[in-house]
């Protein structure tokens, strides 16, 4: 299980560290280790240059009473990209037999 969080967490810093310019890709996720969960928001597109997704998905979590470990949102520059990042995060963590559970985030942008 730590090994999930370190590969995904490694991923998702060299996504996060892209500054955001223009409108960027965005999704957010949250492991809950003692559950075997991952909680995923849906991609979304983000606009200027500062957003605090991470704090909003984590939010979203603490008010839908649901225990999760540290809440990362990577980013990517298109919505392929994107997509790809979230597909292969879904498919990582079901193969070392987490829960992938969707969790809707409310965007201001």
């Amino acid at each position: 299980m730590v090994l999930t969080t370190i590969v995904v967490g490694f991923a998702l810093v060299s996504a996060s560290a892209q500054a955001a310019t223009g409108a960027d890709w965005q999704y957010c996720l949250a492991p809950s280790e003692v559950e075997h969960k991952i909680y995923m928001s849906d991609w979304f597109q983000v606009r200027g240059t500062s957003h605090n997704a991470d704090s909003a998905f984590e939010q979203a979590l603490d008010r839908a009473g649901l225990r999760h470990d540290a809440v990362q949102c990577p980013r990517a520059d298109d919505e392929h990209s994107i997509a790809m990042m979230e597909q292969y995060a879904i498919s990582f963590n079901r193969k070392m037999g987490n829960t992938i559970v969707h969790v809707p985030i409310e965007q201001t942008r």
